[in-house]
């Protein structure tokens, strides 16, 4: 068995460790950020919201962290340069300049079911 490494394969098992390293340093970072997210109410808990049978107290607002965009994790994970830390939630970018229903998706288009062919299988299950 060869025990000694060539150049070649040095740099390429430092290159490889670096980027376990960086992989792992996103990781911690996406656990950090996920534990400190508030989660979805059910829908059991909108409804004692409504009815003012929960307590605020009950459901406590997270930090509001968020991961730093892809296009910067990419880039971590390909040079090394600086450091991955959470980002402050930015609440501004949810609302449209003209207000929440300035902007509304259509819903998407689709043939009406009477005309799209079926295979003639589609019944037996």
């Amino acid at each position: 068995m060869q025990t000694t490494l060539t150049e070649q394969q040095q740099a390429a098992r430092s290159e490889y460790d670096q980027q376990k390293e960086r992989r792992a340093a996103l990781t911690n970072l996406t656990l950090r950020v996920t534990e400190s997210q508030t989660p979805t109410p059910t829908q059991e808990e909108n409804d004692l919201a409504k009815l003012g049978l929960l307590h605020p107290d009950e459901k406590s607002q997270g930090a509001a962290l968020e991961m730093p965009t892809v296009a910067a994790q990419q880039e971590y994970l390909v040079s090394g340069e600086g450091r991955m830390e959470p980002v402050e939630r930015r609440e501004a970018r949810t609302q449209a300049p003209g207000g929440p229903a300035a902007h509304r998706p259509q819903p998407e288009q689709r043939p009406a079911e009477r005309n799209v062919p079926r295979p003639p299988d589609s019944d037996k299950r």
